[in-house]
């Protein structure tokens, strides 16, 4: 297992995916943090990769099947899709479009992929397109024309304001038979904690064990859910839900007049989610083995957010050099992202 894969300080990342060189560009001295590949797209992209020969993502199953990237940054995960032959469509807003825009034209066009000598990735490769999605505005929705089969977000969690705007597009975006697979990094217990609540509402959810991840790519802290539309949501789910986004839009509002003290009070936030990081990265074994599990051995919505003690419990005995490594890889991570955040500040 990689301690790190990409350090955000390059302008490119050379990525493999089915035995292709992929060249993402990103942009180190954006604020935008959409402008860089971070490591869950990549853990991402590499669980399709593997899982792509039998199971759901199987190349005959998913060809030919629309699938929608939500908060797609440099596109890594849909490119992956892509690659078995669905039709994606990459979604982002504002300045992160032009780049994302870039690296799919760059990487997965059929031109780009004779280049890079993979004549038969470039007549299997679905259509793409890129477009400006904002979660927050409704009135764009049906311009996709939704559902699509499959829904993809990768790092996209990182917010308690985002996961109810994320949540109604995922909802809109969706249909009974849709499949979701949303990549989180664990940063904070409450950010854990609204996204499971608030998701588990509308959705049954799968943790992705291990075992079935590229054992090259993947962390304790990035977790991979499977999500499958309930029949009927639970009790109380539609009111909360919009009583959530109003919530999350009048704290944005009053935000507004305050975003270097916001930035500020971020940091601080930051050093306490490592803190509760280290806890998650000591336990994983307890997290995915405890509580109820679903008929493929995994935990379900219920055991995550049952078993929170378990995520947060006693951690498992670790040779020092793991925990050192560990506590690199998440001091580096959470340093990456406290400079974008705190560049703009003046003190």
């Amino acid at each position: 297992m990689l301690e790190r894969w990409n350090t955000h300080f390059s302008k490119t990342v050379e990525q493999e995916l089915f035995g292709i060189t992929l060249q993402l560009a990103q942009d180190p001295s954006s604020h935008n943090l959409g402008t860089t590949v971070w490591d869950a797209s990549i853990v991402l992209a590499k669980y399709i990769e593997k899982n792509s020969r039998r199971g759901d993502f199987s190349r005959p199953k998913v060809r030919g099947r629309r699938v929608l990237e939500l908060g797609a940054g440099m596109g890594l995960a849909g490119m992956a899709m892509a690659l078995l032959g669905c039709e994606v469509a990459f979604t982002d807003i504002g300045a992160v479009l032009p780049l994302l825009k870039h690296n799919v034209e760059q990487n997965v066009s059929p031109a780009a992929l004779k280049l890079k000598d993979a004549a038969w990735a470039a007549s299997e490769v679905g259509s793409c397109r890129v477009a400006s999605l904002d979660w927050a505005d409704p009135s764009c929705y049906a311009a996709f024309q939704p559902p699509y089969d499959f829904i993809l977000a990768a790092d996209c969690v990182y917010s308690e304001l985002a996961v109810p705007h994320l949540l109604a597009t995922v909802l809109h975006m969706g249909g009974p038979r849709t499949q979701t697979i949303i990549t989180n990094e664990f940063r904070s217990q409450a950010v854990h904690d609204v996204f499971m609540e608030q998701f588990g509402q509308h959705f049954t959810i799968r943790k992705v064990q291990a075992g079935k991840m590229d054992p090259n790519y993947q962390h304790p802290l990035i977790h991979i859910y499977l999500l499958k539309r309930r029949k009927q949501p639970l009790a109380g789910a539609g009111s909360e839900a919009e009583g959530a986004v109003a919530a999350a839009e009048a704290a944005e509002e009053a935000a507004e007049g305050d975003e270097a003290e916001e930035l500020r009070a971020a940091a601080g936030s930051c050093a306490a989610a490592a803190a509760a990081a280290q806890a998650e990265a000591a336990g994983p074994a307890a997290a995915e083995g405890g509580g109820a599990a679903d008929g493929d051995g995994e935990p379900t919505a219920a055991a995550e957010a049952g078993g929170a003690s378990s995520e947060g419990g006693k951690p498992e005995p670790q040779t020092q050099a793991a925990a050192r490594s560990q506590q690199q890889f998440q001091t580096r991570r959470e340093g990456s992202m406290l400079a974008r955040m705190l560049a703009e500040v003046k003190i």
